[in-house]
């Protein structure tokens, strides 16, 4: 395979893949994130130092296992060779949760592990009695110097700069790995022109240094990343938007995931004060008029859930996170249809004989085409399953157009649902909005806000 002689960096990139890929699978099955915020800030704690130990003994078996299948043909030991792998798999176990928070900032480490790993190979690339003193070469008189066309010489930073330019605009545009992998090639292509190695023995002591102390920098940044699942803040939320993308933060883009990953997604809306409702009297339960002076308004402040058609509900493992449905961008990974309902709590049971009618305010942020229609339905909770007053389904008048145009600023809508016979003597505490848009446009949450319900005598 390779003989002695061939003690090049060839042999050295079997224990570094190697490494790097093992460490990557079992990161990423078992370094997930926690699906909402359990952690205490000791737990916090444990968890990157967790994280780190499981990337190391994962890195030390790999290597070693690796290292006595080769090492006839490669000069470091394999504690050598494990400290400086290290400096790029250090990185997996906080790639592994930003990527899983969906983080730009992968675009930024995954080069700098690629760096790691290539001025590895450097490094180990020439060894000292492979070098061989080159003989003077003799002069000629009268010959002149040649010099390489500019077009050669430049072509290597006109590829460099292009590359990085295209990563940057892929960061720009929301794509972290797509930006990560091309300015992991711009580094390549910069490190193989000037590789960062001055003196192999010197260098060598200096990386190994260098690749340990990393350790630190990790677990500070994993802890980091983690405190978006913190049960307390502790102040540390302006910590946690410097790294991670937080739970909180609507510029995310959650999806509906299968395997591994989480099931649905649940949007919640800070409290909001809530009118006291006073129910009717028995002697004018018959009587809508009486039974309200006055419209009530109750603001909206519930959640809304994104599931797939086949549930009636998200699952257990469904990622809950605030945040703003009309920027948020919640989407199916494979074809089956997105249910997008939103449910609102009642501090106190209300009777169905409160009000003839009952309106929804919202805001239609949709400018994709296609009919939306909202469905509501009022539950007893503390009743047997299935008990809910459906008072029918009503389309958005500003999801009929047919020529939407981009970027249209959300449309307030008004929709009024008269208040059926079946209600009278029956009482609800929960709201719940169902919001079915159009086949075509059924893979995507819709982007429906909804403001207040009103209760109309």
């Amino acid at each position: 395979m390779f003989t002695r002689s061939q003690q090049i960096s060839s042999p050295l990139i079997l224990p570094m893949l190697g490494s790097i890929v093992t460490t990557s699978v079992i990161a990423s099955i078992v370094l997930l994130p926690p699906s909402r915020p359990t952690l205490s800030l000791q737990q916090l704690l444990l968890r990157a130092a967790f994280d780190l130990t499981i990337a190391v003994c994962i890195h030390i078996v790999t290597v070693w296992s690796i290292w006595r299948l080769i090492r006839e043909y490669v000069e470091p030991s394999a504690g050598t060779l494990a400290v400086h792998i290290w400096a790029a798999v250090v990185w997996l176990p906080l790639i592994t949760t930003l990527s899983a928070e969906r983080s730009l900032w992968i675009s930024c480490l995954v080069p700098w592990a690629f760096a790691n790993a290539v001025t590895f190979l450097n490094l180990w690339s020439k060894l000292p009695q492979d070098e061989e003193p080159v003989a003077p070469t003799a002069h000629v008189l009268f010959q002149s110097p040649s010099t390489p066309p500019l077009l050669i010489t430049l072509l290597p930073y006109c590829i460099t700069i292009v590359v990085l330019q295209a990563g940057l605009a892929s960061l720009a545009s929301g794509h972290p790995w797509a930006a990560a992998a091309l300015i992991s090639a711009s580094v390549l292509l910069f490190l193989v022109r000037y590789p960062f190695v001055r003196g192999v023995a010197k260098s060598r002591r200096t990386f190994s240094r260098f690749s340990l102390l990393q350790t630190a920098a990790v677990f500070f940044l994993i802890s980091t990343a983690l405190t978006p699942y913190l049960q307390k803040a502790y102040g540390l939320r302006s910590l946690a938007s410097f790294l991670a993308t937080p739970a909180p933060v609507t510029r995310a883009t959650p999806r509906l995931a299968s395997g591994s990953a989480y099931s649905g997604v649940i949007l919640t809306l800070p409290a909001k004060p809530h009118p006291r409702i006073e129910p009717p009297t028995r002697s004018n339960q018959t009587d809508f008029s009486a039974a309200l002076p006055k419209p009530v308004i109750i603001p909206f402040d519930g959640a809304y859930w994104y599931f797939k058609r086949s549930d009636t509900r998200p699952k257990p493992d469904a990622r809950i996170q605030q945040g703003d449905p009309i920027k948020a961008n919640v989407s199916s990974t494979d074809r089956r249809e997105l249910a997008m309902e939103a449910h609102q709590m009642l501090s106190t049971s209300i009777s169905g004989d409160c009000c003839r009618a009952m309106r929804i305010d919202l805001l239609n942020g949709d400018d994709r085409p296609g009919l939306i229609r909202i469905e509501l339905l009022l539950r007893d909770t503390s009743g047997k399953p299935g008990s809910s007053i459906l008072l029918g389904s009503l389309p958005i008048p500003s999801s009929q157009l047919r020529h939407i145009p981009l970027n249209r600023p959300p449309v307030p809508e008004s929709l009024r649902f008269q208040m059926p016979a079946t209600a009278h003597g029956r009482r609800f505490d929960e709201i719940t909005v169902v919001i079915k848009p159009s086949s075509d446009r059924a893979l995507a949450g819709s982007k429906i806000a909804i403001q207040n319900f009103v209760l109309i005598p």
